[in-house]
Order: C-alpha cells, then structure tokens, then sequence
C-alpha cells in the first residue's frame, strides 16, 4: 500500500506481554516500511510542538466514513461539520419532547464509532449536556460469557437506546424463555398482558395492571427507558410490537444512510403504526422517482403515479428514495465518478432504495434499484455477486435459469433456489443408496440438498464470497425458469420476484435453514 505512510497504534488493554515490545523503535524501522508511533508517542509530539487551534467551518469536513463495501470497495463519505449539526437539530426538533436537555438522560452506546448511526447519536446526545455509557453487543446483558456482574443495560439504565432489529429480537426471545421456565399459568397471564396492553395502546389507554405485571420486563432494560430505535433493516411487526409493549417503551423505526448523516425519515414516538419507517426529518426532503424498469411481484413497474403497491396496501406513489436537505453529505472522497452518479446537480442523493408513501406521508421501503439485501442483524449481501458466484457449482443448470439467492430482514443467513441438473442430482442419489422414480422426487431429500450445499460453500471459498454471502440452504429445482413462465428476460436475466412467487413454497422450506 504505497499510500500508507504511518501506522499509530495504542496499548490499552494489552497484557505485559503484549507491550514489551516498543514497535517504534528505530531498530523496527526499514525502508519502505511505514513508521509505526504509539499514540502515546503522537500525544507527547503535540505537546512539545503546540499549534493555535483553527475553527472549523460549516464545509469543514469533520470526519470520513467509509461505507461497508458491500458491492465493491468501501466509498469514503465526506461528512461536514454543517452536515452532522443539521442532523443532530433536526433529531432535536423530533424527539425534544422525550429526550431532554441536561436532564440527566443517558444513552447506551454499543456499536462501533465506524458505524454512523452510533457517531451521530453520541453527538446528539453530547449537544443535549446529557450523558454516554458505553458497552459492547456481547455486555448488554448479564450472565454467564456476558458481562459480570451486570450487564450495561442495567448498569447505565439507559433513557434512549438504538439497535439493528437482531438486538430487539433477542431481547425478546431471552425474556420468553424466562417466562417459559416460569410454567404454563405464568406464561399464559404474561402473554395475556401483553395482548391486552398492546390493544389498549392503539387507543392511547393507560394500562396500569398490565404495566406491574410486565414490570421485570422493563428491568431487563434498566427500567428507564424512553425510547427505543429500530434501524439497519426492517423490523417484524411482531418483534416491534412485543418490545414497544413489554418494555413499555415506544419503539420507532428510522431509515438512513451514510451519505445522509445517519437520518432520513424517522417515526415518532407516539405514532403506532408498524412496517413504516416514519416521516421526513426537518434537515431533509424526501422526493420519489418513476422506476418504470423495475417491477414488483406483479410485474408492474414503480411509479411516483402508484395508488396501491402488490399487497393491495394503498399509496401516494412508489418509486426510488431521492432525498436533499443540510444532512446530505457531500459526496465521496476523492470519487468524483461515483460521486456524480448518486449526487445529481439539484442536490437530490440518488439512495438506491425503492420506496412507497403511505397515504399519511410516511416512507416505507420495499425494493431496491440494485441486488443489495440487508439481513437481520443490518449487513448487506450481494445477490447478483452470489447468484454469480454459485452458478459456477458443477450441479447447477445455468441454461434454465442458474441460481436465484434470496436474503431479507427476516434472516439472520442467506439462502438460495437452484435450477439443477438433473443427471448431477441422481448421481448423488445413487451414491447415497436412495431410491427415486423421477429426478424431480430428489429436490426435497435433505440428504441430496446437503450435498448440493457443500457444493456451493466450495464455490463460495473459490469466488470470495464473505461469510455473510454463503448460502446456508439450498433448495435444487428441475423444472426450468424461463421467458415463457416469466422468470427470464429476454436476455436470460433472473426477475427474482416472480421466481419468489412461482416456487414460494420452496423458498418457505429452505427459509427456514436462515434463521438461527
């Protein structure tokens, strides 16, 4: 890496061992090879050589961050000073009735500072004079390999806490399992008073009784939790549901990106709806652009002129996400190309993501422009880079339409169906001692499927897929996809969703090999 010229490293948390050794010692130095400081080093060099200090200006870049990376190299997001105020006033402006200032609210963070959900909500949480705890996924709760004695939940009793929808799922299901060790009746009243609290929270009832019941729920949080934020991915509607109840605490849902400051539309805290992820925020506006190429399930395209999506749901138009306001960030760094493709000259950032107005005004995302997937936890997969990748299986029949990847909020992994040949299939039946009248009998076989995924994970080690990218299941079918059943284009590419919808019975078996 010819541009690296220095590394700075730090020994906190090092053994004795660990530091022995001074790694910036001139007998470590050699040519070619980048200096190496300790931080302590750089920190002494400042202080013998003091600078007056500059104030930063509105355009000032306060900090590069640097996308995941999901479908090529990471793109460097240059974030303004003006950037980050925008977003931290407008977080002010919809959440000043809940989060007060200098009031001695607490916010727990636990995701990486390289991730710009957590950045931003420190920074806003800094403005407001109130205060940060922070821990780490693994510490969030007490107990055995957790954190000991307590947890940072119960330790920093947070006001305010975010998380990828993963996080609130094992929440819940670690709540569940101590009810369940605590018997039928008790399970029972439980979910009872959950189903009762969260009907009488449609019309903005107080539950008073319920609330003593579900008490030891909210303790599992601290006890003082105001809010909670849904992000990275769609939530369940039951998971979101449960929680917003049990810890009776609302639980909203928000969708941004990097190059948006973390904040795009968030829903507020007192809005009960579920699946949306909320309303403009006030540094931003929100726009939708006609997508007349890409299609839904039905085959119709995304048009802003929409008044209903597939599932018969009604809308104010569906089309892909543009948004524009002081939030927006100004494009890549050093990425001129890149930057031009998604940054038009009217300021609209081009998300890549299919949306739809809900007749209320609020986004819900439902598609998006490239093969890009978020699993449960938040990460992205790359379809199109897998279903490439997995073609190259010696059991796959690219001619009738190779392998189709699918991957959604609901999963924690990947999984696929694969067009598969026919004689490969009763090849490995053969060798397994099975007994089969017709190759097509061969699909379902767990035995047969196991095969065809040792397959693909070799594929998958040759391609370079990540972890994240290989399939966990894989569901082989025989009879092909093709123009005539509307599973191919013209051109032989894949419409995914109609494959979704003609062998939506497989696809719901192998599904289930995604969810841990």
């Amino acid at each position: 890496m010819p541009s690296l010229k220095a590394i700075v490293y730090t020994d906190t948390l090092c053994t004795p061992d660990e530091c022995k050794d001074d790694l910036s010692a001139p007998a470590k130095k050699a040519a070619g090879i980048p200096e190496v400081t300790s931080f302590a080093a750089v920190l002494a060099l400042g202080k013998a050589k003091p600078l007056e200090f500059t104030m930063p200006k509105p355009e000032s870049i306060a900090v590069l961050m640097y996308t995941s990376g999901s479908t090529g190299d990471p793109k460097g997001v240059m974030v303004s000073q003006a950037n980050l105020i925008a977003f931290v006033a407008a977080v002010a402006i919809g959440f000043g009735g809940v989060i007060m200032e200098g009031a001695g609210e607490v916010y727990l963070g636990y995701l990486p500072l390289a991730h710009i959900l957590e950045l931003s909500a420190e920074f806003f949480y800094f403005s407001t004079g109130n205060m940060v705890g922070y821990a780490d996924p693994k510490t969030l709760l007490g107990g055995p390999e957790r954190a000991y004695p307590t947890g940072g939940l119960e330790e920093f009793k947070p006001t305010l806490m975010a998380g990828v929808p993963k996080v609130w799922e094992t929440i819940k299901a670690g709540a569940q399992a101590k009810v369940a060790k605590a018997g039928p009746v008790a399970s029972f009243l439980i979910s009872l008073a959950i189903e009762m609290k969260a009907s009488a929270a449609y019309s903005y009832r107080k539950t008073p009784l319920f609330n003593v019941l579900l008490k030891k729920f909210k303790m599992t949080t601290g006890g003082n939790l105001k809010a909670c934020l849904s992000g990275g991915g769609a939530i369940s509607a039951e998971v979101q549901e449960w929680v917003r109840t049990a810890l009776d605490a609302p639980l909203v849902q928000g969708y941004g990106l990097t190059e948006t400051c973390a904040g795009a539309t968030i829903q507020m805290p007192d809005d009960m709806s579920i699946g949306i992820a909320g309303t403009p925020i006030a540094s931003n506006e929100i726009t939708l652009h006609s997508e007349p190429d890409i299609t839904d399930q039905d085959g119709k395209p995304y048009m802003t002129t929409d008044t209903k999506h597939s599932n018969g749901t009604a809308c104010k138009g569906r089309g892909e996400v543009w948004l524009r306001g002081t939030n927006i960030t100004g494009g890549y760094y050093r990425m001129p190309k890149e930057t031009a493709s998604e940054f038009d000259a009217d300021g609209w950032f081009h998300t890549g993501d299919i949306g739809m107005l809900t007749p209320g005004g609020a986004l819900v995302i439902i598609d998006r422009k490239k093969n890009l997937v978020k699993l449960k936890g938040g990460e992205y997969v790359a379809l199109e880079r897998m279903n490439t990748t997995y073609n190259s299986s010696p059991f796959v029949h690219v001619e009738n339409g190779g392998v189709c990847s699918y991957a959604g909020h609901e999963l924690d992994r990947a999984v696929c169906l694969a067009q598969c040949k026919p004689e490969a299939l009763t090849q490995v039946a053969d060798t397994l001692g099975l007994s089969y009248s017709d190759p097509a009998e061969l699909c379902a076989n767990a035995q047969v499927q196991a095969k065809v995924l040792e397959s693909f994970k070799e594929a998958a080690k040759k391609g370079g897929l990540t972890a994240l990218e290989t399939v966990v299941g894989v569901y082989p079918l025989v009879e092909p996809w093709s123009t005539a059943n509307g599973c191919l284009t013209a051109t032989s590419k894949l419409m995914s969703k109609t494959i979704y919808k003609n062998n939506a019975k497989e696809l719901e078996i192998i599904k289930k090999k995604g969810v841990k």
